[in-house]
């Protein structure tokens, strides 16, 4: 009888240990680069590139955007450019970060004169006016991919001391996206 229950025991504890065995799969992480066109109150372009940690629902972002005016009939152009470094959540297709960037561009300053353009008509020149700062960047991605090929929105925005921004970006991606 005793020799019966050890066996039964052994029997069942194999079984359990067998049944209960778990393991933890590593993914490799993830990186891509995004290039995209969009939409402040003033056209804008982003290039970014992205590192996605394996065991962290986590993003680290790394960000250029240029704003600007585009054949405008007032010199000098509003321009706005930044390049900042973002970390932030994954959850899901969605890529939510905020970080820290610096700020340049220019704006105009006081009016100076006309230039008569005979192909595009009267054209206002006004004093050219640089600024440089730092600014909060924040963002959220939507991506849909495939393997290595992707297509995403991203709403992005700077709050700066000069000339704070937002706006939308439809962007493509490429690497490994999952």
């Amino acid at each position: 009888m005793r020799k019966q229950t050890i066996t039964q025991g052994l029997l069942f504890f194999s079984l359990l240990s067998g049944s209960c065995t778990y393991g933890q799969t590593t993914s490799p992480p993830k990186f891509w680069l995004s290039g995209g066109v969009g939409k402040t109150h003033l056209p804008s372009a982003m290039v970014a590139a992205g590192y996605e940690f394996s065991q962290i629902p986590t993003v680290l972002t790394a960000r250029y955007s240029v704003s600007g005016e585009l054949m405008q009939m007032v010199e000098p152009g509003i321009k706005v450019s930044e390049i900042g470094l973002l970390y932030g959540l994954r959850i899901g297709k969605f890529r939510m970060s905020a970080g820290l960037s610096r700020v340049w561009g220019n704006n105009r300053g006081k009016y100076l004169f006309s230039d008569p353009d005979p192909l595009m008509g009267t054209g206002q020149v006004y004093e050219y006016v640089p600024y440089q700062t730092i600014g909060l960047p924040a963002e959220v991605r939507y991506i849909t991919s495939l393997k290595h090929i992707g297509i995403g929105v991203t709403g992005f925005g700077n709050l700066n001391a000069k000339r704070s921004f937002a706006g939308l970006n439809v962007s493509l991606y490429v690497g490994r996206l999952k």
